[in-house]
């Protein structure tokens, strides 16, 4: 947009993201928002500008929902009543996508066109590049295959304006689609118990990791609960979006004014406003509620406010200490003290801390960090000691949110949140940032933590005299992962809020990254004779929760319930050590430095290493793809650098682990977890191969329908349990032939069904094709009959591939019967 086509505004800044949480130049703002539309025909002959005044003056919101690109007008009113506007990009998402490619071309082009119309609008709040991709396609294309696209659509919106806030409109039964490079999540929840949706948040939270949440749609049917109860629901949503340390919500709907796909809605009533366009109850009431909200914590319920003492500990850490201090000098909290413990009394912090009323310093000699902050706890008089680290920067409501947790009961011994690296200035800071290895927490539930890192964290006074403090062994790391240990022993839990968070410096430089790694191994190494249950084998810590990460899990699983129609498809992490982490060890390169040696005298050995060496590498590509860079660092030699500081990571840590810890180390545990972990590869899902069919009906008819037609055509045929597929058809003894489908809704009563017929190797044929796999590799390796081996595999390969086409093919006559039989057509 041309600056001589800005409107007047209201608005000074655009919206950015600033951590958990939405900010408009310095100031952190609650996004109240509300959908807009769309509208019957004819309801509005100004596209609805007449209602914007409303929204903002008598409903008291900050940004509005549309599902329809907006009009150049329209935006330019809406920066003047002060509205912000999210922009729902609406483009055939209810169809399979990833074969249609002319609907991905469409939303390439829909989307610059939106881009190029809206650039620098002030009022423009951010995109919504999709919404709510049902659950059964989801399953259908593949979960990455969706991904990709979404992500790509998102790297597109960038690209084309750095500026503008884009993310995808997610829901409970895809919980999973989280797209990496998305600028914030957003949710539409109906979840109409307070109870859940306060859990839910919960999770939600922690599934965003170090970004917003944004409540996209919640709507309560007035209808069915009656406008009291409409406005009573509304109100309580708020409140737990803002405990929850939600970014801000989007109330569905403005008005009982709706339509959808071109037809009329009126069996529902999810409006503030009745179809004649009058309020109802709910209009005032959240007005009441939104009108003094500027931050989330401004909702939190404190009825005490206990003493609390910061303390942070510095060696030599005046590099950082002023953005510190500055930020402790902010906190909005009515009783606390803050002291610096001057580990090695450096003078330029001693000089950095006096320029500063009110923080109380404690010079002592170099002893360490645990002795620091020993000292920091005896100095102490507040009832709660809070840590934080010179390297970090608070958020003013820090403490409020600490307090919230220890507010929920006497159980709770510790509290504290994330530690998130701030936009990094270099691209140096962006692959560190990106690099694994950094300080987490580590949960048990979405509110309870097994550990809190040292430089978010915060302990009772009674707590940590009970336990007897840090022990001071520990110099550089791993006393806190020793403190929370002792506090869980001690019969204590560790709280945990998302919104509790701290800015937290990575390392500045390789070499001071690196050093890092080593301490890490040095002190988990230090950490085995202490708690040797929390150990096996040669690898680190084990966990009982789940330790949290700027990337995507690794072992993980969706449960996707009957025919795909699980409600709430909840992610699993697999607690099980997977073949990647073995992959990464110091020993397995170690065994590759061996086979290497071995490959002078043999050249057998050559193989192996090069297939160990390979996997290695695989492994460090794949990581480094999931995580989350900098767009404005994030290139393909970016990726590269990850995946080599992913190798280089593990090997510094696991190896200093293993050079100061091979006494404690459980060589034999070691080797049978490598193994599990070998097996759990092996005899996983290897291939699957499949043929489509695709029918019409005019009449309504779905994949439900079909499915139950299925299960007569095929009497030996039952459900599948896990919701991978839909209906397992036969189990043989080395074939499993399983179908999986989807219905795409068009038009009035048009549905495309697709079907997909799948054989899928049982076990024992994955036991019988690995020595034969095996077999090939060392006659190849030893040089025996090369051309003759590898013919016989491709033959038996072929025969293998044709016979399961066959199969394949011979059943599709009988889903075509069981088709016709409920009235749809092959197309």
């Amino acid at each position: 947009m041309s600056p001589l086509d800005y409107p007047v505004s209201t608005i000074d800044n655009p919206l950015r993201v600033r951590g958990k949480f939405f900010c408009s130049g310095d100031e952190v703002i609650f996004l109240k928002s509300v959908t807009f539309g769309p509208f019957p025909a004819g309801s509005f002959p100004d596209e609805g500008i007449c209602q914007l005044r409303a929204i903002r003056e008598e409903l008291g919101a900050n940004a509005i929902r549309v599902y329809e690109i907006p009009t150049l007008l329209f935006m330019h009113e809406c920066a003047r009543y002060g509205l912000r506007v999210f922009i729902t990009l609406p483009w055939s998402q209810h169809v399979d996508f990833t074969k249609e490619t002319g609907v991905l071309a469409g939303a390439d082009q829909l989307l610059l066109e939106t881009i190029n119309r809206f650039r620098g609008h002030p009022a423009l709040g951010g995109y919504f590049i999709g919404n709510e991709i049902e659950t059964t396609l989801v399953r259908w294309m593949g979960k990455r295959q969706v991904l990709e696209q979404l992500e790509r659509l998102i790297d597109l919106g960038h690209a084309n304006d750095p500026g503008a806030l884009f993310a995808y409109a997610n829901y409970p039964s895809t919980e999973y689609l989280l797209p990496r490079n998305q600028d914030f999540v957003a949710f539409n929840l109906y979840l109409e118990d307070r109870e859940s949706l306060a859990a839910y948040l919960r999770r939600l939270q922690n599934l965003s990791g170090d970004k917003p949440l944004l409540i996209s749609e919640f709507g309560v049917d007035s209808s069915t609960h009656g406008e009291e109860k409409q406005a009573e629901m509304l109100n309580w949503h708020v409140e737990e979006a803002c405990r929850a340390g939600a970014a801000g919500t989007t109330v569905f709907a403005w008005s009982d004014l709706w339509q959808r796909g071109g037809n009329t809605i009126e069996e529902y009533s999810f409006g503030m406003r009745r179809r004649d366009q009058s309020s109802k109850p709910s209009m005032a009431r959240l007005k009441a509620k939104w009108s003094p909200l500027q931050r989330g914590s401004d909702e939190l319920p404190l009825e005490t406010t206990p003493k609390m003492s910061v303390i942070v500990c510095s060696y030599r850490g005046s590099a950082t200490l002023v953005e510190c201090l500055d930020s402790l000098a902010n906190l909005d909290y009515p009783d606390l003290e803050l002291l610096l413990v001057n580990d090695g009394s450096d003078q330029r912090v001693s000089e950095l801390v006096a320029s500063y009323g009110g923080i109380r310093e404690i010079a002592i000699p170099h002893l360490g960090l645990s002795a620091a902050r020993n000292v920091g706890a005896e100095e102490a008089t507040g009832d709660i000691f809070v840590y934080t680290d010179d390297d970090c920067i608070v958020e003013p409501d820090w403490l409020r949110w600490i307090a919230h947790q220890f507010a929920s009961g006497d159980s709770i011994g510790c509290a504290g949140g994330p530690n998130i690296p701030p936009v990094p200035t270099s691209a140096k800071a962006a692959l560190i940032a990106a690099a694994p290895g950094g300080p987490t927490h580590v949960l048990l539930t979405d509110s309870k933590a097994e550990h809190l890192p040292g430089c978010n964290f915060a302990v009772r006074r009674d707590v940590f005299a009970k336990v007897g403090g840090f022990n001071p062994v520990f110099r550089t790391a791993g006393d806190d992962v020793d403190f929370c240990w002792r506090v869980l022993e001690a019969g204590y839990d560790l709280g945990f809020h998302a919104a509790a968070f701290v800015w937290h410096h990575r390392r500045f430089t390789f070499r001071t990254y690196f050093r890092q790694q080593l301490g890490y191994g040095k002190a988990e190494a230090m950490l085995m004779p202490m708690h040797r249950d929390r150990f096996k084998g040669l690898g680190g810590a084990v966990w009982k929760g789940q330790v949290y990460t700027s990337r995507s899990p690794v072992n993980s699983f969706v449960y996707h319930g009957q025919y795909g129609y699980e409600p709430f498809q909840l992610i699993y992490p697999d607690g099980n050590l997977g073949m990647s982490e073995v992959c990464l060890h110091v020993v397995w390169w170690i065994f590759i430095l061996g086979l290497l040696v071995g490959g002078m005298f043999s050249p057998f050995c050559l193989l192996p290493a090069g297939l160990m060496i390979f996997g290695s590498l695989l492994v460090a590509q794949k990581r480094a793809w999931r995580v989350r860079i900098d767009p404005a660092h994030d290139k393909a030699r970016a990726r590269f650098a990850v995946a080599g500081l992913v190798l280089l990571q593990s090997f510094l840590r696991s190896g200093a682990r293993l050079v100061l810890g091979w006494k404690e180390a459980k060589w034999s545990r070691g080797l049978e977890v490598v193994t599990t972990a070998t097996w759990r590869k092996v005899a996983s899902g290897w291939w699957k191969l499949g043929s489509e069919k695709t029918f019409w009906s005019d009449d309504g008819i779905t994949r439900d329908d079909l499915l139950e037609s299925l299960k007569i055509e095929f009497p030996r045929a039952e459900v599948d349990e896990t919701g991978k597929t839909d209906l397992i058809l036969s189990k043989e003894l080395l074939w499993n032939w399983a179908v999986i489908t989807v219905t795409e809704y068009h038009e009035e009563n048009g549905r495309l069904t697709r079907v997909r017929l799948l054989a899928r190797p049982e076990p024992v044929s994955r036991i019988l094709a690995l020595p034969l796999l095996i077999g090939t590799l060392i006659a190849v390796g030893f040089g025996w009959g090369l051309k003759s081996e590898l013919l016989t595999l491709g033959v038996l390969g072929a025969a293998v591939f044709l016979s399961s086409k066959i199969f394949i093919r011979s059943r599709l006559p009988k889903v075509v019967r069981s088709a016709a039989r409920v009235g749809l057509r092959p197309v």
